[in-house]
């Protein structure tokens, strides 16, 4: 049964999580920490402080499984976590918000260029890429950056996104269409 691990379903991974399998404890971790990482770039710069805080949600839902409800989205169920634990710290640090260093050391699955050009072309145009998500998302309130994330970059349904920002579908809507509209301005001034 262990070597299915990889292939099961959020909602079972998670079942087999809450009755104490450890092999399943770990591949939510292998499944997960990437995106969590990724999802607490943006709220904070400090690539420490997020890891940090990625742990600190981990040891929680391992000490507290018992009392852990069921979810078919774990990315989501612990990126809310997260959210929360980051808040608390960042009141602690007095830190701000920031994106300057989004997927900076990150590693990628691409093919390395070939030729000192091919690298310098390919560094230039993901910082160009880098400065325009910057510039996009800073326009945008927290709680339209939470959203925008789930719906583009984790590609949640309105409704799964309702669930985990315990918002009404219309609300979600709205936010996207006011944070979609902010960005459309940012670019319709330049």
């Amino acid at each position: 049964m262990i070597s299915d691990i990889h292939t099961l379903s959020d909602s079972l991974l998670w079942k087999r999580f809450l009755e104490g399998d450890s092999s399943a404890y770990t591949q939510i971790y292998k499944r997960t920490a990437q995106d969590l990482f990724r999802f607490g770039l943006l709220y904070t710069s400090d690539r420490e402080l997020i890891k940090d805080c990625i742990h600190d949600v981990f040891v929680k839902i391992h000490q507290n499984r018992t009392q852990l409800a069921p979810t078919d989205n774990i990315t989501a169920y612990l990126s809310v976590a997260l959210k929360n634990t980051l808040f608390n710290a960042l009141k602690k640090t007095t830190d701000s918000l920031s994106f300057d260093e989004i997927n900076e050391g990150e590693e990628t699955t691409d093919e390395a260029p070939s030729t000192p050009e091919a690298i310098y072309i390919n560094n230039e145009q993901e910082k160009q890429v880098q400065t325009t998500v910057h510039n996009m998302m800073s326009v945008l309130t927290d709680r339209q950056r939470e959203i925008i994330y789930y719906r583009y970059i984790k590609e949640m349904s309105i409704d799964e996104i309702s669930r985990v920002t315990d918002m009404n579908n219309q609300s979600v809507s709205n936010s996207i269409q006011r944070a979609l509209g902010r960005i459309r301005d940012l670019f319709k001034r330049k």
